[in-house]
């Protein structure tokens, strides 16, 4: 049972990466501006905002823009905070990942990797937004 947990978690965690993909165009909009984030929601004028929720977790776009970085890998300082237990499933999601942050660094390129702030276990962050680890041999 564990290692089915483990699986659920995991998969529910994903999610996390889909939420932050979605707020890819919001964050380039706001970067025409010099600014990670735009403005907050206002739904009758058509301001989408700075968050979106997902079935099992909240995403905020944080964080300051740091227009000195060029470096495709560098992070451009916007990040893209995840809460996990505060999406639409309510109570039905793991334990093992409830309450938890994934924090995802926006890197020059566009693409995010897990950084400072993240108390999500290891082993539950995506892949896709793992540092990557290389080996001298």
């Amino acid at each position: 049972i564990p290692a089915y947990n483990d699986y659920i978690a995991r998969s529910q965690a994903a999610e996390g990466v889909s939420l932050a993909d979605g707020l890819k165009v919001r964050i380039a909009e706001n970067l025409q501006d010099g600014e990670c984030k735009g403005p907050d929601a206002n739904t009758p004028s058509g301001v989408v905002g700075n968050e979106d929720t997902g079935k099992y977790g909240l995403a905020k776009i944080d964080g300051e823009y740091d227009a000195s970085k060029t470096e495709a890998g560098d992070p451009n300082g916007c990040k893209v905070e995840i809460t996990f237990g505060q999406g639409t499933a309510g109570d039905k999601i793991s334990k093992l990942i409830t309450g938890k942050k994934l924090v995802l660094d926006q890197l020059v390129n566009g693409s995010f990797i897990a950084g400072d702030g993240t108390d999500l276990a290891d082993k539950f962050i995506p892949n896709a937004v793992k540092a990557k680890k290389y080996y001298l041999v």
